[in-house]
Order: C-alpha cells, then sequence, then structure tokens
C-alpha cells in the first residue's frame, strides 16, 4: 500500500496520514482535513513573533539595567531588527493561514456544489440543468419527441412491474 501525500500530482493510491483515501491517477487530489490541520498550529506558532513585533519594548524595558551602555545598545538594536523581522514572518504566516483557509473552504464548497448537483441528477433532476443538458433538452429532446416518448417508456414499465 502506498501513502499518498494530501496533495497528490504524481497518481498515488493509498491512504493519507489520518487513514483517508487519497487517489491520483494523474489528477490533483487534496484532503481538506489536512489543510485545516495545518490551520491553526500555523497561526499558534506565530504568536511569540506576535509579541517580539508587537511589543518589543517589554525585551527592551530592562536593558538599562544591565551596567552596560554598549551591551544595551547592541540588545535594543537586535530586538528591533528581530522584531522587524518576526513582523514579516507573522504577516507571511497569517497570509498562508488565510489561504489554506480559503482553499479549504473552496474546496469544501465545490464538493458540496457537486453532490448537490450530482443528487439533482438522480432525485428527478431538483439542480438546475448545465448547459449541455440545456442544449440537448433543446436541441433534441424537444424537437424529436424524445420527452414524450420517455414518459411512455416510463409508464409501460410502472404498468408492468406496478
Amino acid at each position: 500500500m502506498v501513502h499518498a501525500s494530501p496533495f497528490d500530482p504524481g497518481g498515488g493510491t493509498g491512504t493519507s496520514g489520518s487513514g483517508s483515501p487519497v487517489s491520483g491517477g494523474g489528477q490533483f487530489a487534496v484532503e481538506v482535513a489536512h489543510l485545516h490541520s495545518l490551520i491553526r498550529p500555523l497561526r499558534e506558532s506565530m504568536s511569540a513573533g506576535r509579541q517580539v513585533s508587537d511589543h518589543p519594548e517589554q525585551l527592551t524595558e530592562h536593558l538599562d539595567d544591565t551596567g552596560s551602555e554598549k551591551f544595551a545598545e547592541a540588545a535594543a538594536h537586535f530586538i528591533s531588527a528581530w522584531g522587524y523581522g518576526m513582523g514579516k514572518l507573522v504577516k507571511d504566516a497569517d497570509l498562508i493561514a488565510d489561504k489554506l483557509q480559503e482553499t479549504a473552504d473552496s474546496y469544501t464548497g465545490t464538493d458540496g456544489q457537486v453532490a448537490d448537483s450530482m443528487k439533482g441528477a438522480t432525485d428527478g433532476g431538483s439542480a438546475a440543468a448545465g448547459p449541455v443538458t440545456s442544449w440537448a433538452e433543446e436541441h433534441i429532446i424537444k424537437p424529436t419527441g424524445l420527452d414524450s416518448f420517455s414518459s411512455r417508456v416510463e409508464e409501460s414499465w410502472k404498468s408492468v412491474f406496478g
């Protein structure tokens, strides 16, 4: 059994780390639960970076008490640069987490739409007809009388088999 990545462009089949089936066959497969599992830890991992970036004074407030002006200046410069860098990392991590959420929501929404459209196709057409079905109804089914033929076959079937 091959264990495929949650992003499987190469066509592997098997199960993901969570045991969910994943298949590729040259297609792009995404495990939405895996995307969701990345978001919170990514945001949480940046909490210290947020503190350094947003509140550097908490790290610099006691530097004057060290007894060395050179050390205090160097430490203040380091904390300033570190805070700036952490701010950039936090911004990027937040952007990545937002995009992961957006992607997971899009896949979930698309899956729901596909499921709804398939349900409509199997339960008597409660979903709106797509462009191909609309064209076929307008250009083939209605002009040739297939509509009435289908109902006659259905009525015959019911009369024979109940």
